[in-house]
């Protein structure tokens, strides 16, 4: 594991001070230097020889904007060799539409550029789980697919803590993310908000397509379903755990809004798709110990399994996953 928490990939040469700071924040940094003038694709082809295995942040001044847009999008749309970009640090007077609509964290330094970036990286840290830099390493190699690796660039974005929901009422989501604390316990430390997600998949319609029989859209599932689920809920971990036992047998009280029947059915719909969204985090895919997703490829020889020994693992894949297997032929 690297000594270093975080990474600055910088279009405008070392941050000075980045640093000297307490001895309780975020870093210290590994700063890497790339040249502006290199474009798009050069920069790319020095971001992926530096082997970033940590979150990194893009710090651009005032005359890089546009290319560090052009080069977020690349990132996020698979870029070889590249993953873990976690924000991007800009010297502006505003954050560019682009990098907005990508919903990348961003600051802006006006005073203090080694300020802005500890903050911003202290966020980050704070608001989301870290993929481990074996795992990120995967990501980033010629094993995984482009499609898939800019899928996953974009879920290893950690979620705005004042994200406005676009599907539900605020109080809805305030409700969501209690039974996603209840379903889908994520632990101590930083954690994925799933309600969050939930609520723009559901916006987007990118749900799984799947409803019970006379059960409406996703949307107005979602939010009928959160108002029975409302009149019922109760405060306490005990409690709350005992009303979701009611709903999954069936036993809630009628409402208004749904029938106990009908709560029940969307409640398992709202289950499943509290665990895909999840699983679908790199660093939650980390933490199953699954590799699958690095099986599509893009180098010269197919990238598919060649142990498949119960506890065994093949050279590529972590350490944590067990002994390495032997087996005929690369794995590689």
């Amino acid at each position: 594991m690297s000594d270093n928490p975080f990474a600055v990939v910088s279009l405008r040469g070392d941050v000075p001070q980045l640093d000297d700071a307490s001895e309780d924040a975020i870093g210290p940094f590994r700063q890497v230097a790339v040249d502006a003038a290199l474009g798009a694709d050069g920069l790319i082809e020095a971001i992926a020889d530096a082997e970033i295995t940590t979150p990194w942040i893009l710090v651009a001044g005032p005359d890089d904007q546009g290319l560090a847009e052009d080069l977020i999008d690349r990132i996020l749309d698979g870029a070889l060799g590249v993953f873990g970009l976690a924000g991007a640090v800009l010297d502006a007077a505003e954050i560019p539409e682009g990098i907005r609509a990508h919903e990348v964290p961003a600051a802006l330094a006006t005073d203090d550029l080694a300020a802005a970036v500890r903050r911003l990286a202290a966020d980050i840290a704070a608001w989301g789980p870290r993929v481990p830099e074996s795992w990120a390493r995967i990501i980033a190699s010629s094993r995984t697919d482009v499609a898939m690796r800019a899928t996953l660039s974009r879920r290893a974005l950690v979620d705005d803590p004042a994200y406005h929901p676009r599907a539900l009422t605020p109080e809805q989501l305030a409700l969501l993310r209690d039974v996603a604390r209840r379903i889908v316990p994520q632990g101590d430390g930083p954690a994925i908000d799933l309600a969050a997600r939930l609520d723009r998949m559901v916006e987007a319609g990118e749900s799984d397509g799947w409803r019970p029989t006379g059960m409406s859209t996703d949307v107005e599932a979602y939010r009928a379903g959160l108002d029975a689920l409302a009149a019922i809920w109760m405060r306490g971990h005990a409690a709350q755990d005992a009303v979701i036992r009611r709903v999954i047998d069936g036993e809630a009280p009628s409402g208004s809004v749904l029938t106990p029947d009908q709560l029940s059915l969307w409640f398992e719909d709202a289950r499943n798709d509290l665990a895909r969204v999840w699983l679908s985090h790199p660093a939650s895919l980390a933490r199953v110990g699954y590799t699958g997703f690095a099986t599509g490829g893009t180098g010269p020889e197919p990238a598919g399994y060649l142990v498949l020994a119960a506890g065994e693992r093949e050279e590529w894949e972590p350490e944590e996953l067990g002994r390495l297997g032997a087996a005929e032929g690369r794995t590689a």
